[in-house]
């Protein structure tokens, strides 16, 4: 255990050193602030807009981040061939892994909570000052109030999202460069979330469509459900039930291509 937290801490450092992590934190920070400038043909659903896009930002910046540190420290160790190195210590292939997919995880939560935090108090800021303009709403103001839970679920979401494409990208990175890794994973998130668009899944279909469709939403995660820009209010209203519902798959699913990786890294040769 004790090594394994060394390599994630490791790990992290070795993320939040390289120039990209701040470029992509800095530029999802401006593109969130400038997103207020985005709402003059609204017609009244300013505040609404304003968080889709900013939880939208937040999710594509969480996503560059974990291809890209994946590719750095998975890809570039194969290519530099140093990964032999690590492992002559008394490293198994498992920490190896783990240690690689925590420590990104862990920069990936600081960006995408950095971005969070920029995105609310820029809504706190919005909404103060539209109700403290009318004075006899000003008197009875509540911090409490101001705060806009909705985005903060987003966030969450977001985070869960990140969790299963950054392992998904780890898996990727055994095989592919940091090009085939970006691309990949980015035909994967799209389709991922068109996926009860393409392959809508209906109780009423015949028993072979259904468990066709069952081991199709198995292999393929439905970030549809995980993405709460495109999620119906519906869904959203069973939130505490809903949350540990997708917690616990994201978790399920993420530790299932971990293990994927593990039991093919175990299989590859490495010069």
């Amino acid at each position: 255990m004790k090594r394994l937290l060394s390599l994630v801490i490791n790990n992290f450092k070795e993320i939040i050193r390289q120039p990209f992590y701040y470029v992509i934190l800095f530029s999802g920070c401006f593109i969130t602030v400038i997103s207020f400038s985005f709402t003059f043909f609204s017609f009244g659903e300013e505040v609404r807009m304003i968080k889709n896009m900013g939880l939208s930002t937040i999710t594509i910046c969480g996503l560059l981040t974990g291809c890209l540190s994946s590719s750095i420290l998975i890809a570039n160790e194969f290519k530099r061939q140093t990964t032999l190195a690590v492992l002559s210590k008394p490293i198994t292939r498992m920490h190896f892994i783990l240690g690689k997919y925590l420590g990104i995880i862990l920069a990936a939560t600081v960006l995408i909570f950095s971005q969070g935090l920029v995105l609310e108090i820029a809504l706190v800021i919005n909404k103060y000052l539209k109700i403290s303009s009318f004075e006899h709403h000003a008197s009875n103001l509540n911090i409490l109030s101001l705060i806009d839970y909705y985005c903060i679920l987003g966030i969450y979401f977001s985070l869960l999202q990140i969790l299963i494409l950054t392992a998904i990208s780890v898996f990727l990175s055994l095989y592919l460069d940091v090009t085939g890794n970006l691309i990949v994973c980015f035909l994967v998130f799209v389709f991922c979330h068109s996926l009860n668009y393409i392959f809508p899944f209906h109780p009423q279909l015949t028993n072979f469509t259904s468990i066709l469709l069952a081991g199709f939403y198995i292999i393929f995660p439905n970030l549809h459900n995980i993405n709460l820009v495109i999620m119906s209010d519906s869904v959203v209203g069973s939130t505490m039930k809903y949350i540990v519902y997708i917690s616990l798959y994201a978790a399920t699913y993420s530790i299932s291509i971990l293990w994927l990786t593990v039991f093919f890294f175990k299989r590859k040769e490495i010069v």
